[in-house]
């Protein structure tokens, strides 16, 4: 009976033993998890990260939206910031500090009273753009909300003047938005181009890439650079070398409603209007959207009187950039431009100072020299007993 127990003892001990050996070889895994799960963020990122920059909006439909401070010439997939290549296709290198989340992230909408507006989505891309491609040009345009993930581009349309058309030697130029000449020939342009199917799939999530470099290397004529994407802590996107530089998140986590307060941006607006479909520009561009208006009144009048406030920030004057497109405004591009300064006007010789009405003074007025003491006759005077005259 002894000899049971005992064998059963060294049964249950030998398991807890396997057990425990388990659980150590689990450890790492779980640690790696852990680590991984760094890369993930949540929509509270989005909204925390983008609060500076913008206006959050509650619409029925989309959720939150966000509309971005920015003037009236404001494009996504134009505005501060240019294309290059990369292992992952066509990649939109953004200048603006919020350009890692509303150029890799989610889709663009716009309307007439709100202007431009981000939706945020969940997987990261190198742009959510559609191509095309034709005998002069390469146009794109910003993935509207009816683009479903792995859709075919060739089943989706947007608004026509959403398109940018260049010619393809210009397509890798800091300088590309030169040579748009505006949406006046879209029409024309959209007719004789053709949709680039080209994709690219990673983690389970396809890209549509644009040309590749090959394609763009025949048609151009010239090499093509093909950069690394490399995974930066910094938001703000960068070149360094042959690589790209930038805060990619591979999936943005979207909480669940179960507390409002968890999944809300602490601070937004509700849409006085619904959001309508996408809409073309049309007669918006190159005038501030009417809610944008608002919005900066508001702001405006809630501004602080500058020196009242120690903890204000001096924001940096803002530079306007001079182009010969004449349909651009002000891109507002942080690069260096290939303009010639114009030249300072010569300053008209200064008139001659008129002279003083009083004579300046020397610092130090020179000696008088000596003059002449004027003989005063001596008054006759009784002498002082006991002292003789003229003596002491």
């Amino acid at each position: 009976m002894r000899s049971r127990e005992s064998r059963f003892v060294s049964v249950v001990d030998g398991y807890k033993k396997f057990l425990f050996i388990l659980l150590i070889l689990a450890l790492p895994s779980v640690a790696c998890r852990a680590q991984y799960d760094d890369d993930y963020l949540s929509y509270d990122d989005f909204y925390q990260g983008l609060a500076p920059y913008g206006q959050w909006i509650q619409d029925p439909e989309y959720g939150y939206v966000w509309s971005p401070a920015e003037d009236a010439s404001f494009r996504p997939y134009y505005t501060n910031g240019h294309w290059v290549m990369t292992e992952f296709g066509n990649t939109w290198v953004s200048e603006y500090p919020w350009g890692w989340a509303c150029f890799h992230y989610g889709r663009w909408t716009y309307d007439a009273y709100y202007g431009w507006l981000w939706i945020p989505g969940n997987y990261w891309g190198p742009a959510w753009v559609s191509w095309r491609v034709g005998e002069t040009f390469y146009g794109w345009a910003p993935l509207g909300p009816d683009y479903k993930d792995g859709m075919s581009l060739t089943s989706y349309r947007c608004p026509g003047d959403w398109w940018v058309f260049i010619p393809p030697r210009y397509i890798y130029s800091d300088h590309y938005y030169a040579y748009w000449s505006g949406p006046r020939d879209n029409k024309k342009n959209i007719k004789n181009t053709r949709i680039i199917g080209n994709t690219f799939e990673h983690g389970g999530v396809v890209y549509h890439t644009g040309p590749h470099a090959a394609q763009v290397r025949q048609v151009t004529g010239n090499p093509v650079q093909v950069f690394k994407v490399r995974n930066s802590k910094n938001q703000v996107t960068r070149i360094h070398n042959d690589e790209v530089r930038m805060f990619r998140p591979a999936e943005i986590r979207q909480m669940a409603r179960v507390n409002p307060r968890e999944t809300a941006p602490a601070e937004f607006s509700v849409a006085p209007k619904p959001l309508r479909a996408p809409m073309e520009v049309g007669a918006g561009s190159g005038s501030l959207a009417p809610f944008r208006v608002k919005i900066n009144e508001e702001k405006k009048a809630n501004a602080v009187t500058p020196g009242t406030n120690i903890n204000q920030v001096a924001e940096p004057q803002k530079q306007t950039k001079r182009t010969d497109n004449p349909y651009e405004w002000d891109v507002s591009r942080h690069v260096k431009q290939d303009v010639t300064p114009e030249p300072k006007p010569r300053q008209a010789p200064a008139a001659p100072s008129k002279p003083s009405a009083t004579p300046r003074q020397p610092a130090r007025p020179p000696a008088r020299p000596p003059q002449p003491r004027e003989s005063v006759p001596q008054r006759e005077s009784t002498p002082a007993p006991g002292r003789s005259q003229g003596g002491r």
